[in-house]
C-alpha cells in the first residue's frame, strides 16, 4: 500500500530541499561530462574504429531510452530519496567496473546499465524539483536547475586535464564525484521520502495522454545530440581550424548556462506556449542564419552559436514547466519519465539523421535538417489541441 503523502514543507524545508537536489543533479552533470569523452578516448587509444567507437556510445543513448521505464515504479515503491541514491551507488559500482572489465562488449553492457541509472536519476530528480517548486516560480526554478545542470557538464571535461585518461586515477576520480553528488541528500529525507508516490499510469501511457510535451521532449534530445555530435565537423567544413571547431560545443554550452535562467522567468510571465514557440522560432533563425554568419567569418559564428544554442534549449526546462503545472505527484513522475525517453529516441535518432543530411548537403545540410525540424514544431505549436499539452 501506498504511503500517504508527507505534510508540505515550509518555505524553508522547500528552498533546502530544491537547493540539494539540484546541488546533487549538477555534481552527477560533472560526472557525466567527465566520463563521455574518457570513454571515447581510451577506445581511440586502443585503436578501436571510429564507428565502433559511435556504437559503444550509443549504448548508453538505449540505456536513456530504458531506464524511465522502471523510474516510476521504483520511486513508488520506495521513495524519491531512495531511488536517487540507490542510482548513484549502482553508477558508482558500473563506472568502477569499466576498469577491470574493459572488452568492447563489456563496455557496451556497462554503458547501457549507466545509461539506465542515469536516466533514472535524471527522471526522479527533476520530478523532484518540478514537485517543490511553486506554481508562481516554476519556470525560474527550472531554468535555475538547468544552467547549474548545464555548468556541471561542461566542468567534467576539464576533470581530463588531471587525471589523464592512463591507469586507476580517472576511474575513481569519476567514482568520486558521483559520491560527491550523492551528499547533499542524506539531510532531505523527510522532505523526499513519500514524494511521487501515489498510484499512476506508466511512462508510457503518457505518449498518449501529453504527447505534445513528449514530442517537445524528444525534439530537444535531438538537436542536443546532433549539435554535440556534428556542429564541430560542420565547423571545419566551413573553414574552421579543428581547435576552433569544437570550441563550438563550449560556446554552445555557455549559451544555455546565460539564458536557461532569463528564460525560465520569462516562462513565469507569459503563457509558456508561447515561450515554447519562440525558442523554436530562436532554433530555427539560427539554423536559417548561421550559414551566412559562417560567411562573414569566426567572429560572426561565435557570436551567434551561444545566442542560437542557448534560445534552442530553453525548450527542455519550458516543457518540464508545462508538464508541473499539469500533473501532480506520481502522475509528474510518469510524465518526466516520457519526456526522458522521448528524449534518449531523439538524441538516438538524431546524429544518424544529421549525418545523413549532410551527406546530402555538404555542410550546411545539418543546419537545414535543424530548420525544417524546428519549423514542423512551430507549426505544431500553433496547430495542436491544448488540450494535448
Amino acid at each position: 500500500m501506498a504511503e500517504s503523502a508527507p505534510a508540505a514543507p515550509d518555505a524553508t524545508q522547500r528552498r533546502r530541499s530544491l537547493a540539494a537536489a539540484i546541488a546533487a543533479v549538477t555534481a552527477f552533470g560533472v560526472s557525466l561530462g567527465f566520463g563521455l569523452p574518457l570513454f571515447s578516448l581510451l577506445l581511440d587509444a586502443r585503436g578501436t574504429a571510429a564507428s565502433l567507437t559511435g556504437l559503444n556510445a550509443a549504448a548508453a543513448d538505449l540505456g536513456v531510452v530504458l531506464g524511465p521505464l522502471w523510474t516510476p515504479p521504483l520511486v513508488r515503491r520506495f521513495g524519491i530519496r531512495a531511488f536517487l541514491l540507490a542510482c548513484l551507488g549502482l553508477d558508482i559500482v558500473f563506472f568502477l567496473a569499466m576498469k577491470p572489465l574493459d572488452g568492447f562488449w563489456d563496455w557496451f553492457a556497462l554503458r547501457l546499465l549507466l545509461g539506465m541509472v542515469g536516466s533514472g536519476v535524471f527522471t526522479a530528480a527533476e520530478s523532484w524539483i518540478n514537485l517543490l517548486a511553486g506554481d508562481g516560480s516554476r519556470g525560474r526554478v527550472i531554468g535555475l536547475y538547468m544552467a547549474a545542470l548545464s555548468a556541471g557538464f561542461a566542468l567534467g571535461p576539464l576533470l581530463l586535464a588531471f587525471t589523464g585518461i592512463a591507469g586507476w586515477l580517472p576511474f575513481l576520480a569519476g567514482a568520486l564525484v558521483a559520491a560527491v553528488a550523492a551528499l547533499p541528500l542524506l539531510g532531505v529525507d523527510s522532505l523526499a521520502h513519500g514524494l511521487g508516490r501515489e498510484p499512476a499510469g506508466s511512462a508510457l501511457a503518457m505518449f498518449r495522454r501529453a504527447p505534445f510535451i513528449v514530442l517537445a521532449g524528444g525534439l530537444y534530445g535531438f538537436f542536443e545530440a546532433t549539435a554535440l555530435a556534428l556542429l564541430p565537423i560542420w565547423g571545419v567544413r566551413t573553414g574552421l581550424a579543428p581547435a576552433a571547431a569544437a570550441a563550438l560545443l563550449t560556446a554552445l554550452g555557455l549559451g544555455s548556462v546565460a539564458l536557461q535562467l532569463p528564460i525560465g522567468f520569462l516562462s513565469d510571465k507569459m503563457a509558456r506556449l508561447g515561450v515554447l514557440r519562440l525558442c523554436a522560432l530562436a532554433g530555427l533563425v539560427g539554423a536559417a542564419l548561421l550559414p551566412l554568419a559562417a560567411r562573414a567569418g569566426s567572429p560572426a559564428i561565435f557570436a551567434a552559436v551561444p545566442l542560437w544554442g542557448g534560445l534552442a534549449a530553453g525548450i527542455y526546462p519550458v516543457t518540464l514547466a508545462m508538464a508541473g503545472a499539469r500533473f501532480r505527484g506520481a502522475e509528474l513522475v510518469s510524465a518526466n519519465a516520457a519526456i526522458i525517453i522521448a528524449y534518449g529516441l531523439g538524441s538516438l535518432l538524431g546524429p544518424s539523421l544529421g549525418g545523413v543530411a549532410m551527406d546530402l548537403w555538404n555542410p550546411d545540410g545539418l543546419l537545414a535538417a535543424f530548420a525544417l525540424l524546428f519549423a514542423a514544431f512551430v507549426a505544431l505549436t500553433i496547430g495542436w489541441r491544448r488540450a494535448s499539452f
